[in-house]
């Protein structure tokens, strides 16, 4: 079996995460160096995972390395993907593809002149609980989806003490978080239409007072509004309602759900692999539906691996850069939208990816091996 050769780049805890998975889970890929700006965190995830510790620019011009998989802060990602579109290696990036929209265009245009594949972060709409939801609304299980609705509660207030990137642009609640929901249900509805949106920020700059952390006694502004409302047309009839706020209390709360006319469905928490689909019918309570994917679990790299298998079948990947552009421009719309007081127009569009092959839950030597889902 060819496997794909790949780079890490960015060694940060997410690194971890992903090596850890990726060994578990995905024979397709082989990650054979890694490469951060910090050289004791580059070396001491070299030696961990034994790998080679290298320069960015040693990197791209290793001509085994096929994949550069970048786990960098989002502030970066453009340049550092950039450069690896333009000499000549696959990408996945980690959420999201850019900070700025006309940023992920051009990167969507290198990577079409250069004929080089570019894949992007979250790829949990590929685990068993998106793609069961996915399998239940193609089924008819809730007849035609007609409204929907994305909420998230959190207390950036109180992650952004060591995390203060969370109160800068790029970083913000809807960048961070609202990625996961909106691209779960671009998985499922396919692209967005139109934006209308409100929002404000319950503070101009936040004063960190975590006496533990490095950042104490700095004054941080907060560049973007930090609770949100909005309404989402989609191209297929639709219409979502979207409500982020990151100032609230530090027990996250969550809804995710579908409005058809035969049934309700709700789905669990996009940010992981598996959670509870359910569905709801006319006088009756809702009803658990048992997952039909597997990836229910840990499973980062799963839209790397998926994107590895698809170079090596000459097929579109599923986590593409169009829907990534495409969620990415749904921000960059609801921030227009805020300041303009107008409906913003959506630009550009994608192809809805296709649901992963059910039935192919599990690794062990007599249950389906769940990377074959990927072939």
């Amino acid at each position: 079996m060819k496997k794909i050769k790949a780079a890490i780049i960015g060694c940060g805890v997410i690194s971890e995460v992903y090596l850890d998975s990726i060994r578990e889970n995905f024979q397709i890929l082989d990650i054979v160096a890694c490469s951060d700006l910090d050289e004791v965190r580059m070396n001491s995830t070299a030696q961990k995972y034994g790998i080679r510790a290298a320069a960015y620019e040693e990197i791209l011009k290793e001509p085994e390395i096929e994949m550069v998989i970048n786990l960098t802060s989002p502030a970066v990602h453009y340049p550092l993907t950039k450069q690896a579109l333009e000499h000549g290696k696959h990408v996945y990036s980690e959420k999201m593809i850019a900070v700025e929209l006309e940023q992920a265009k051009e990167l969507c245009q290198i990577a079409e002149k250069n004929k080089v594949r570019l894949g992007c972060a979250p790829d949990t709409f590929l685990g068993g609980g998106i793609q069961t939801a996915k399998y239940a609304l193609e089924k008819g299980m809730i007849g035609i989806p007609h409204s929907g609705l994305i909420s998230l509660s959190r207390d950036y207030r109180v992650y952004g003490e060591n995390l203060p990137h969370l109160f800068r642009h790029g970083g913000s609640v809807l960048y961070d978080m609202g990625c996961y929901y909106l691209t779960a249900f671009a998985s499922l509805l396919g692209p967005v239409k139109s934006v209308m949106s409100f929002g404000k920020k319950t503070e101009e700059i936040h004063k960190i007072k975590r006496i533990s952390s490095r950042f104490y006694g700095q004054e941080i502004p907060l560049d973007d509004c930090n609770v949100i409302t909005a309404i989402l047309a989609y191209g297929n009839g639709t219409l979502v309602t979207l409500h982020m706020n990151s100032s609230s209390v530090v027990d996250e709360t969550f809804h995710l759900e579908l409005y058809g006319d035969r049934g309700i469905l709700r789905l669990g928490d996009p940010n992981t692999f598996g959670g509870r689909v359910s569905i709801q019918k006319p006088h009756n309570e809702p009803l658990a539906v048992p997952l039909s994917h597997g990836f229910q679990e840990q499973s980062r790299g799963l839209g790397a691996a998926e994107m590895a298998w698809s170079i090596c079948s000459d097929r579109p990947h599923r986590a593409s850069k169009e829907m990534a552009c495409h969620v990415l421009e749904i921000v960059h719309g609801i921030f227009c939208s805020i300041e303009t007081q107008t409906v913003y127009q959506m630009t550009t569009t994608f192809r809805k990816p296709e649901i992963l092959p059910e039935g192919y839950i599990g690794k062990g030597f007599w249950e389906p091996e769940e990377e074959t889902a990927l072939l």
